[in-house]
């Protein structure tokens, strides 16, 4: 089993967020996958966890550790995925401008889990570009080609506060679509 830990999205940025999942379907019909989870700022990519009963309570304390955080989108990706189970689909997101909040609080998971766990190693520990995954999944990587070519016309450079912390949990390690969801969510410290 594995295990991610989000910033999650005030109600603005969620609206934001699923109207643009659904423009990206309207021109690269390729499903809504990404409406299983809340739009949201990963600060780790998947990890495995011992057990969940372990890493809910890890959470609930990191949680109270964090402030809200205003993140601005910068700029529009596109890359190949696989999550379709081999065949190459594609994912759309808003990249994220890096701020000192975003990586305190990532340097501070990540040292917080070695505390914790012991080493919790991650795709992209070392490379990170903090985003705001929209679509992915669902068609061919030339709809999400189609999608891009328009979307990354409009106008999405906003600022949303980050509000909330989320705890993933995927119950297949391969990331299936269907085995993960979010399992937990918690108000930040001084939210309104």
């Amino acid at each position: 089993m594995k295990a991610t830990v989000v910033l999650i999205a005030d109600d603005e940025a969620e609206n934001f967020g699923r109207k643009l999942m659904l423009d990206a379907h309207r021109f690269g019909n390729m499903g809504f996958e990404m409406a299983r989870l809340p739009q949201h700022v990963s600060l780790k990519q998947p990890f495995v966890i011992p057990d969940l009963g372990r890493m809910e309570k890890f959470f609930d304390g990191f949680s109270k550790s964090l402030k809200p955080v205003d993140i601005e989108f910068i700029g529009m990706d596109l890359f190949p995925s696989n999550v379709l189970g081999g065949v190459e689909s594609g994912c759309i997101s808003l990249r994220v401008k890096t701020i000192e909040e975003l990586l305190d609080a990532q340097k501070r998971l990540n040292e917080d889990l070695f505390k914790t766990f012991g080493a919790c190693p991650a795709e992209h520990d070392d490379d990170y570009i903090f985003h705001m995954t929209f679509a992915i999944g669902g068609a061919d990587f030339q709809s999400y080609k189609r999608a891009y070519e328009v979307l990354k016309n409009s106008d999405y450079r906003h600022t949303f506060r980050f509000n909330r912390l989320g705890l993933f949990y995927y119950d297949d390690d391969n990331i299936i679509p269907g085995t993960y969801f979010c399992y937990k969510i918690c108000s930040l410290v001084g939210s309104e």
